[in-house]
């Protein structure tokens, strides 16, 4: 489908389209977006302000197929986000890099992130600096403060804080919270300029301050780093209170590393917080409607053991198991111990057995260990002192020490044949399931 057909099929009078596409065909692409651009794209804003993706979708490839670079880079964020498609970050970085290569200044510091960490295209430092230099030309503060870490940390080149200083001095003046807080911490310490302590505390009352107008405002990530000075009493007195309204303000607003925050320090207790699982599980259970695997496995963990919650055996193991299914391989183990142990949960060794293989297959030691002592105790399986001692075996090679006493007594009263046995079972079982 044509750019002009996509248009069309979302709602784009046809007059309209005509003068657009006359217009487009007597212009080489450009890093800046006309009105003409700007007129087609618009069914596509107003399918992503409706939640209709797809469409949306549909229109941006579309034009960026013919070098609009407005519209690759709306493509790029589409494919970043799942948005209208599949999650990929490499066509995100592609569409990113086609609207950067024509220049269009929005791009570079989205595609300098990717190269930064490595997403969709090799991790290159080098790469991103380049291009976090090129946002930077346009004017982007953010983009200076980006160069000033780079420059400061010697990624990609050689440290130098005094290069570092401009930028983060412009990137500072156009009221980016980093870069004051880099600032500051030059001053703080004379690195790349002469140590200057009433500078250092401007800069950080600075950034203080621009946070506050920021977790004010409803910004949550503001938020949350606000919590976390108070907490700390890092640039601003100390303030337990005031840290954890500002954390909950930002864990009710939906930030998960927030909530996170809040269920760790509750559950286990932090300076100035004693411990409330109570009040963790509440936080856990909020990133877990999020669908954080970590936070469903801790919550899984409370309602096993009644912290917090009240303990229900089934309900620990459908956490565990939406857990396990988002990345979270611990859980297979710990389903297989609430099977084994049968105290939230009837006891069920055969079950147990066949949770401890699938943490197995993901590697865990302790699991494989666990199935050597079912073999050679008789739990849930026939005792097979062959089969114990693969199961050992695998686990020792995993890295569980444990093993290798059991592996020891069991080798030495078995036969040179039964012993060849179990290390030819645990090198088939550690092919079969692709383990090294």
């Amino acid at each position: 489908m044509t750019w002009a057909r996509a248009a069309a099929r979302h709602g784009l009078r046809s007059s309209t389209l005509l003068i657009a596409l006359v217009a487009l065909a007597a212009c080489a692409p450009s890093a800046t977006p006309t009105k003409t651009q700007r007129i087609l794209l618009e069914p596509a804003r107003q399918a992503e302000q409706r939640g209709d993706y797809r469409k949306a979708f549909e229109i941006y490839q579309s034009a960026a197929r013919n070098d609009v670079a407005l519209a690759q880079y709306y493509l790029a964020r589409m494919y970043e986000a799942g948005r209208g498609i599949g999650q990929d970050h490499a066509a995100a970085a592609r569409w990113y890099g086609a609207a950067s290569a024509i220049g269009y200044p929005p791009a570079h510091i989205p595609l300098a992130r990717l190269y930064e960490a490595g997403r969709g295209v090799p991790q290159n430092d080098a790469r991103a600096l380049a291009l976090y230099r090129k946002a930077a030309e346009s004017g982007d503060a953010g983009a200076h403060y980006k160069v000033g870490q780079f420059l400061e940390q010697g990624r990609s080149v050689a440290p130098d804080p005094a290069a570092a200083l401009p930028h983060y001095r412009i990137a500072a003046e156009g009221g980016e919270a980093d870069a004051q807080f880099a600032l500051a911490e030059l001053y703080r310490t004379g690195r790349g300029v002469t140590q200057n302590l009433v500078e250092a505390e401007r800069w950080t009352a600075a950034a203080v301050e621009r946070l506050r107008v920021q977790a004010s405002a409803g910004d949550q990530e503001a938020q949350q780093r606000l919590g976390k000075l108070y907490l700390a009493g890092d640039g601003v007195a100390q303030d337990i209170g005031k840290g954890l309204l500002w954390l909950d303000a930002a864990a009710r607003g939906g930030r998960q590393s927030a909530q996170l925050d809040l269920a760790r320090s509750y559950e286990r207790g932090a300076e100035g917080v004693a411990p409330d699982p109570e009040r963790a599980a509440g936080y856990y259970q909020m990133a877990a409607d999020q669908g954080h695997a970590g936070a469903r496995y801790a919550l899984a963990r409370m309602y096993a053991s009644g912290e917090g919650v009240p303990a229900d055996g089934p309900r620990a193991i459908a956490l565990y198991r939406e857990s396990a299914a988002e990345g979270e391989t611990r859980a297979y183990a710990a389903i297989g111990d609430l099977y084994s142990q049968g105290e939230v949960v009837p006891e069920d060794q055969v079950e147990a057995n066949t949770w401890y293989a699938e943490a197995g297959r993901h590697g865990d030691g302790k699991a494989l260990f666990k199935l050597g002592e079912a073999y050679q105790r008789g739990r849930g399986v026939a005792v097979d002192p062959v089969a114990a001692l693969s199961w050992y075996t695998l686990a020792a090679q995993q890295g569980y020490e444990r093993a290798n006493a059991r592996i020891e007594a069991l080798a030495a009263a078995l036969d040179a044949e039964a012993v060849e046995a179990a290390e030819e079972q645990a090198a088939a079982w550690r092919r079969d399931n692709g383990l090294p």
